[in-house]
């Protein structure tokens, strides 16, 4: 089964912040939460300068709704404009070198937060280096902005729902790109509303998985090459939504259920998703795959090669560690001199322990 999520724009009239240039352009309005209703986080808009890119890592706690208790959520809305490369909202654990403490104070919303901005120094800024939130489960995330689909709205299964703790520390990251064929003309702005489970009965509770093959190597001299991924479940469970996540030599991202055991790739009917974007993958949110247990899911990222844009290929070539002088994209956070091959994918019961794959 093949999914690609629609979602709707959300229409008003008037405009908002750096979009108000744009007349064309119908920003997003979400809805406020507040209490019962769940909670609210706004990200500050802000520009991305032509040819450049920008990854910001907020820091905000999960804010108590006047109950005290842990806070379930059933529903999650974004508003993103066109450029964002990805959004992503991860539970915080292990301190590296990525300290909320050490950021600027802002606010999301109503929140108090703090922002470490990355800009687009993937050399240096700890926003950039992914092995600072490797142990970091992921609670929700969307790829997909553009100018005629601004939103994108995930209602969870029924009486599945995602466990929020008060006070727990969350981190936002936002990854804009203003560069080649992925542009930010409106402005980097983004919103997203939690909404708050209203049954009174316990839910089941949703996990994730954040997998990333970062074996991979697209080079001048071998310019179709397919990575793969898998992993495994312990026990029984059922697929509720994913997405793929690559740069600019992505052709082809497809996740398929695996037997958890077989070195043989999956039939083609075991294919559950796929995208054909590099630049706006879709999300898929309304999956029922079931999964037995020692199962699990088998990945493949398809690439061409093709020449950097706004860097060269000896800016590649520094960033080798096999130092090969190829123009060999390896894994790496900047669209345009390295590549990913990363899975988002939530799914239930969850495990006792969150599921990674490296």
């Amino acid at each position: 089964m093949k999914v690609r999520s629609a979602v709707i724009a959300l229409a008003v009239i008037g405009s908002i912040g750096c979009s108000s240039d744009q007349p064309d352009f119908i920003p997003w309005v979400l809805d406020d939460l507040h209490g019962k209703q769940g909670f609210s986080l706004r990200v500050p808009e802000f520009e991305v300068a032509p040819g450049r890119e920008s990854q910001n890592c907020y820091f905000v706690r999960v804010p108590d709704l006047g109950v005290g208790d842990d806070i379930w959520i059933d529903r999650v809305l974004t508003g993103i404009n066109p450029g964002s490369h990805h959004v992503n909202v991860f539970r915080v654990k292990t301190i590296i070198d990525l300290h909320p403490d050490r950021g600027t104070p802002t606010m999301l919303g109503d929140y108090p937060a703090t922002v470490i901005e990355g800009s687009d120094d993937y050399k240096n800024s700890p926003c950039w280096g992914s092995a600072n939130w490797a142990d970091w489960p992921l609670i929700a995330n969307s790829q997909h902005a553009n100018s005629g689909e601004l939103t994108t709205d995930w209602n969870l299964p029924t009486d599945v729902a995602i466990r929020l703790r008060p006070g727990e520390m969350l981190m936002l990251q936002t990854h804009y790109v203003n560069a080649g064929d992925q542009t930010t003309k409106y402005g980097a702005r983004v919103g997203i509303n939690f909404y708050r489970r209203q049954a009174t009965e316990p839910p089941v509770e949703m996990g994730s998985l954040f997998a990333t093959q970062q074996n991979i190597r697209i080079c001048a001299s071998q310019p179709r090459v397919t990575y793969s991924g898998t992993c495994r479940f312990p026990g029984a469970t059922t697929i509720a939504a994913a997405n793929g996540h690559f740069h600019k030599r992505g052709t082809r991202f497809a996740i398929s259920a695996w037997d958890g055991k077989s070195i043989d790739h999956p039939p083609a009917a075991a294919q559950f998703y796929e995208s054909l974007y590099w630049n706006d993958p879709p999300m898929a949110t309304s999956l029922a795959v079931p999964l037995p247990a020692s199962s699990g899911i088998w990945w493949d990222c398809e690439y061409q090669w093709q020449r950097p844009v706004e860097f060269t290929c000896d800016d590649v070539n520094n960033k080798d560690p096999l130092h090969q002088g190829d123009c060999c994209y390896t894994f790496g956070g900047n669209t345009d001199v390295g590549e990913h091959c990363n899975v988002f994918l939530y799914y239930y019961p969850k495990v006792e322990s969150d599921i990674f794959c490296l």
